[in-house]
């Protein structure tokens, strides 16, 4: 079985094909000219133009006919080319083209000149883009530390308020109405007084209503009433510790 041929590639591979390439090149594009835009701005060539054309012309008849290894080819294969010339030259007096305008004419350097300045450009963007990743990177870097740190602090939080209302359990029934009291600022039922006067008294409100402290409370009344007898011969001793001093000084001054 014969080896398939290749297939030529298509004119849209071919087109792919350069611009994967890195240098200038030049693109063909097409365009819709009107009839009445051909016939009103375009012109015919001067004559020494045409000249030049035909020169042209027959300058491709030679590697056409050098082409063809078999002499008849050869003949048939001129004999096709200078019917095509002879067609060419004979209309080119005829044909129209358009005017010459400063983007018909393909300067290289100032192409060259172009592209150094895209290719400058593009590595100052490039350029810049490195640094913006790098600082991207970076503040993702902080952010990570700081929600780091706010999740720590976020589970000290809650191993505080665990703490917090485990100690609240294990407190005396009074303490946290105390606490409850101070917490509301409600400065009148959380009001603990002693007084030393004759009617003293240990005020604690709402404390007799709890059955535990009723035997704790008779014994503080007791000693608070003991202490009071005790301390009640030494009423007035302060007055005669200052009767004395007054003596004694009255006593110095007479014996100078």
């Amino acid at each position: 079985m014969p080896p398939k041929r290749k297939r030529p590639r298509d004119g849209q591979d071919q087109e792919d094909d350069v611009r994967d390439k890195r240098f200038s090149y030049l693109k063909p594009q097409v365009r819709q000219i009107s009839e009445r835009t051909i016939k009103s701005k375009w012109s015919t060539l001067p004559e020494p133009v045409q000249d030049k054309v035909r020169d042209m012309f027959r300058a491709l008849e030679r590697p056409v006919i050098v082409r063809q290894q078999n002499e008849r080819k050869r003949i048939e294969a001129q004999a096709a080319v200078q019917a095509v010339v002879k067609n060419l030259g004979k209309r080119l007096p005829r044909m129209p083209f358009p005017p010459i305008t400063k983007d018909s004419a393909f300067e290289y350097e100032a192409a060259l000149n172009e592209h150094s300045a895209l290719e400058a450009g593009l590595a100052t963007v490039t350029d810049s883009i490195d640094i913006l990743k790098a600082e991207i990177e970076k503040e993702e870097a902080s952010l990570a530390k700081e929600t780091k740190q706010l999740h720590d602090m976020e589970k000290n939080k809650k191993r505080a308020e665990t703490e917090r209302k485990r100690q609240f359990r294990n407190e005396h029934p009074v303490l946290r109405k105390l606490d409850s009291a101070l917490q509301k600022g409600d400065p009148k039922q959380a009001h603990f007084q002693i007084s030393l006067g004759k009617d003293s008294q240990t005020t604690f409100d709402e404390l007799e209503e709890d059955p535990e402290l009723a035997g704790l409370l008779k014994q503080l009344n007791g000693h608070l009433t003991s202490m009071q007898s005790n301390m009640a011969p030494m009423a007035g001793l302060r007055d005669a510790i200052t009767r004395s001093d007054a003596a004694l000084s009255l006593t110095s001054l007479s014996g100078d």
